[in-house]
């Protein structure tokens, strides 16, 4: 009995798919890069306001700053889909997902802050909001993150 054509189709269907896709560990480790780089992202976008309440950078780049930032937050929501465990994240982000939302709220709420006091050019309104960003970032941290190895 001669095979047919639609088992070699099948068959190369199959084994062309398998060579091309990514495997799951790998889309996983992905998505760990990617939040992790939005982490450091928001390090460095902190650091810029900083900059500017300071003397290195104009008080002007502190909204550029405080955009970025608040952009980014936005895009937490979906940077810790389901079956994206790994890096410094917890479990708990997935099992608690509520409440984990909650923080990511808070973050980004309070950045939004940040974009109003840093157009508003007041270096105090600044400094408070980046207190309140600050403290939010902690509370999440302290929850839903493991601590870094010693």
């Amino acid at each position: 009995m001669k095979p047919s054509r639609s088992l070699f189709a099948g068959l190369a269907l199959v084994v062309g798919v398998g060579l091309g896709a990514p495997s799951v560990l790998e889309a996983q480790e992905e998505v760990v890069e990617y939040r992790q780089s939005l982490m450091q992202a928001f390090r460095m976008h902190m650091g810029g306001v900083g900059a500017a309440m300071g003397d290195a950078a104009p008080m002007g780049h502190a909204v550029h700053h405080a955009r970025a930032f608040n952009g980014m937050a936005q895009a937490l929501a979906n940077a810790f889909p389901t079956g994206s465990e790994g890096g410094r994240a917890v479990a708990a982000i997935w099992s608690d997902r509520d409440g984990f939302m909650d923080r990511v709220t808070a973050i980004q709420t309070a950045t939004a802050d940040l974009v109003e006091a840093a157009e508003s050019g007041n270096a105090e309104a600044v400094s408070a909001a980046m207190q309140a960003v600050r403290g939010t970032c902690g509370a999440c941290h302290q929850t839903y993150r493991d601590p870094a190895s010693q």
